[in-house]
């Protein structure tokens, strides 16, 4: 048993260290290429539930294999096999991860819509437009872009109106500094005026993308799912070393075995919390609700493992 633990400790210490670094995994796991593509193959398949659902299919065979430990011994091809199954889901959670914490660029269909800029817009525009659409909904007023504006257009006012009743009694001599002074305000005050307003187009922007479009994961904060994904990693590495040790011992192991399966629930456990995961993180997703979100987050991170997956293993073949 010490011998046991210490190799499941070692595997996932060493897992960990190259969890940030997608080519150090491939090169740990050792994952083929074409089963790498049989991978992406597969996550393309789950379209119920996506990502999820791929995971429960990864586990499944192995915890068929381990229901059986318990009547018969398993060869040690099928525990291999077993093995490298789950040495191919440890890698697409942990690069499912590299997704959510950015060490991976989202794919194209993916990202954000560029930003909208109001940096050649006229100020009479840009208020024009503004009082428009507050006449129109009357609660944009409370804005944070829009309340900035119209903070902006008062102090305009407040500078401008200050400064016809000075002008008149600065010498001719300061005069140019004088205006100078009061243009450098003015120029930062439109500044700013075009930098919210430019806020408020790229709300409305991306709102019609993805109503548009459908979902996207850039909407979504995706670092808070990454520590799940790392638990997640962990009891999938705890399987896959308790394999590879009864693989390598080969007598006397099926309590060993039989033990890791009545330990099931845990990793169970962590798969379906990524759905409940989702729903939290759906909040922050505006434009798609409920369970629509959570189906849409699953078949978006199914698509972008799926791509990353498909990329590699064409490279490394």
């Amino acid at each position: 048993m010490a011998d046991l633990e210490k190799r499941i400790s070692g595997d996932w210490i060493e897992l960990r260290e190259k969890a940030n670094d997608l080519h150090a995994l491939l090169e740990l796991l050792a994952v083929l290429p074409p089963e790498l593509r049989d991978a992406a193959d597969g996550l393309r398949h789950c379209v119920e539930q996506g990502i999820i659902e791929f995971k429960r299919t990864q586990l499944a065979p192995t915890l068929v294999a381990l229901e059986a430990a318990r009547y018969t011994s398993l060869e040690a091809q099928e525990l291999e096999t077993r093995e490298r199954s789950l040495a191919a889901l440890l890698l697409s959670t942990l690069v499912q991860r590299l997704v959510c914490v950015e060490a991976v660029p989202l794919s194209k269909s993916s990202r954000e819509e560029p930003s909208v800029s109001a940096d050649d817009l006229q100020v009479s525009a840009i208020l024009a437009d503004v009082n428009a659409r507050v006449k129109t909904e009357p609660a944009l007023r409370g804005h944070t872009a829009v309340k900035n504006i119209l903070m902006q257009v008062h102090r305009y006012n407040s500078e401008n109106k200050k400064m016809r009743e000075l002008v008149a009694t600065i010498k001719p001599e300061m005069r140019q500094s004088f205006l100078a002074n009061f243009t450098k305000t003015f120029d930062a005050i439109i500044a700013s005026i075009r930098r919210n307003y430019s806020v408020l187009l790229q709300e409305q922007v991306a709102a019609v993308v993805t109503h548009k479009e459908g979902f996207s994961l850039a909407a979504a904060p995706l670092k808070e799912l990454a520590p799940l994904l790392m638990n997640q990693a962990r009891e999938v590495s705890r399987f896959r070393s308790t394999l590879a040790h009864a693989r390598e011992e080969r007598f006397k192991t099926r309590e060993v075995l039989v033990r890791l399966y009545d330990s099931r629930p845990a990793v169970l456990k962590l798969v379906e919390d990524e759905a409940q995961e989702y729903r939290r993180l759906c909040q922050h997703v505006p434009s798609v609700r409920g369970e629509d979100c959570v189906g849409a987050m699953a078949a978006a991170f199914r698509d972008e493992v799926a791509a990353i997956l498909d990329r590699q293993g064409k490279k490394e073949a």
